[in-house]
């Protein structure tokens, strides 16, 4: 998935010239692995990641995640930690 985070590098991606100051996101398989997190390795929690996450879909995810309840949230950071 291509997100503008504001970080692009001018060089476009497949889909045109919109996309040259996108930034792609890796997958999250093997997410478990990484110390950091984010497109600048500035959260080091699956918590702190979730929570910087704002606009193009992320403010609805974001939400959504806080709106669980801690059972909830702590069985999803499970499942990140098995990727």
């Amino acid at each position: 998935m291509l997100h503008d985070i504001g970080t692009g590098d001018g060089i476009q991606q497949n889909g045109g010239a919109a996309t040259r100051n996108m930034v792609r996101t890796p997958p999250l398989w093997g997410v478990r692995t990484r110390p950091e997190m984010m497109h600048d390795g500035l959260s080091l929690t699956f918590n702190e990641a979730i929570q910087r996450h704002a606009g193009q879909g992320g403010t609805v995810s974001r939400n959504l995640f806080n709106a669980l309840l801690p059972s909830q949230k702590d069985d999803l950071i499970a499942f990140l930690k098995s990727l």
